[in-house]
């Protein structure tokens, strides 16, 4: 059996067909292994296989993982699961555990149970800390659920572990985009654009993110190259995150879950996921009403009070939020998206005490979890620790030098802390990483200002001005 980077439809290679004895266990062999002529068969190859009770420990694992990876992709999620759980217990070997639990968690995610693919991403990821793709998929949970800060720093890690793959930039530029980090985002499509410059969809994408940034002459360059790749291409949206806002197809989405519940009105996961797509869009009403109906059907469906939560934070309802994110916290306390979701519904209520408290459990669940000590930095800031703020954004730092927030958080705190000249040296990093920080720009003017540097300063205070003219 031979491992490589296997997807759901990806299957182990079992021991080659002329190792095998007469009878038919070769083409059997031959089948599991690749799925070949196709699924249906492929199940029922490797059910041959696991008939026979002289199978080697191995080709029994692989058969079983193989059958599973099929069920899946047929959608037959429960016999999938119940495969890979049967394989899960034939091996201690890392890299295959990581495997079957990533495979699995495809599997949940597919079926619509976010909670058990987000906990086997994470057993992934302790098997296996280089698994790309179990990071870019625990990053779609984490979007889903309003995290995107999660979704960042695994999509930054996919990024890091292998810079030539396109699906982590395109979906870190739509959170990018979302937030209107245009320079970032741009910066994603172009380094998609240089892996696969005939890829018309990611031309307009960028087009629009240079649009939304000001700069109409590359927009509308780039919307030329897409039309000319694809002169059927529409050139009015950007792209959203695959798997997780349909790019541009929730109406059709929304509408195929609301098939399946007239068919199936007594399934909570169904009213849970067309609530995700409402969440998505930005139809929080309507996502509140469907998480209302699974939580009624299911009492215990977790997915559904964490993301009514971000729901209700959507709409500035901090207690209904905080306390969708308690219940989800009762039913299951191993969740650090949880614990900061509700810390930064405390923040917003300017209970900093009860943020800070929630942020540090995050990290106690979590020690990478950096976007915990991020916003634990910001919020000991505003209470005036800056101390305590400096030492959260010196940590993300050492994760990650050029986290332009993080920069400009630290610097900031310098300045609170009268130290103007590591100030100025945080802030001109920051605006170094993005240009167009206006916030940075103030500070770094205020800190100048401090030392009684009048031209800088004014100078600082000139571009700050600017940038806001630029961006009403």
């Amino acid at each position: 059996m031979t491992l490589g980077a296997l997807g759901v439809a990806g299957a182990f290679h079992l021991s080659r067909a002329q190792d095998f004895d007469s009878g038919g266990r070769g083409e059997n062999v031959a089948r599991c292994s690749s799925g070949k002529p196709d699924l249906v068969a492929a199940v029922a190859a490797c059910t041959r296989l696991l008939a026979d009770r002289h199978l080697e420990d191995l080709t029994q694992l692989a058969a079983l993982r193989n059958r599973g990876a099929f069920y899946s992709e047929q959608n037959d999620f429960a016999q999938a699961i119940a495969d890979f759980t049967a394989a899960l217990q034939l091996t201690g070997n890392h890299r295959i555990r990581a495997d079957i639990f990533w495979n699995r968690g495809l599997t949940y995610f597919r079926k619509g149970d976010d909670a058990d693919a987000l906990s086997d991403y994470n057993d992934a990821l302790k098997f296996d800390p280089k698994l790309k793709s179990a990071y870019i998929d625990r990053a779609a949970i984490y979007i889903k659920r309003g995290a995107d800060d999660y979704a960042v720093t695994d999509l930054d890690q996919a990024i890091r572990l292998d810079p030539n793959g396109m699906e982590a930039y395109l979906v870190r530029a739509s959170i990018q985009v979302r937030h209107g980090n245009y320079v970032g985002a741009i910066a994603d499509y172009s380094n998609a654009i240089a892996l696969d410059a005939k890829n018309a969809a990611v031309w307009r994408d960028r087009g629009v993110a240079f649009q939304a940034a000001g700069d109409n002459e590359r927009a509308a360059a780039d919307a030329a190259e897409a039309l000319r790749l694809d002169p059927g291409i529409s050139t009015t949206h950007a792209g959203l995150a695959p798997d997780v806002h349909s790019s541009g197809k929730e109406a059709q989405t929304i509408a195929e879950y609301s098939s399946t519940i007239r068919l199936k009105p007594g399934e909570a996961l169904n009213f849970k996921n067309r609530g995700d797509r409402y969440l998505a869009s930005g139809d929080h009403d309507r996502a509140i009403s469907d998480f209302n109906r699974a939580i009624e059907i299911d009492s215990k469906l977790v997915s559904a009070y964490l993301n009514r939560g971000v729901a209700y934070f959507e709409e500035s309802d901090w207690n209904s939020a905080i306390a969708d994110f308690t219940t989800a916290l009762a039913i299951d306390a191993n969740q650090p998206a949880a614990y900061v979701n509700r810390a930064q519904a405390f923040a917003a209520k300017h209970d900093r005490s009860r943020a800070i408290a929630d942020f540090t459990e995050a990290i106690r669940i979590d020690p990478n979890a950096m976007v915990a000590y991020r916003k634990r930095a910001f919020v000991r800031l505003e209470s005036g620790d800056y101390e305590g703020a400096i030492e959260d954004y010196t940590h993300v730092l050492g994760s990650d030098s050029k986290d332009a927030e993080a920069l400009r958080g630290r610097g900031h705190a310098l300045l609170k802390k009268h130290d103007p000249e590591g100030a100025i040296a945080d802030l001109t990093a920051a605006i170094a990483l993005n240009p167009r920080d206006i916030v940075a720009y103030r500070y770094r003017a205020l800190a100048y200002d401090s030392k009684r540097d009048t031209r800088r300063a004014d100078k600082d205070f000139a571009m700050e001005r600017q940038l806001e003219t630029a961006a009403r």
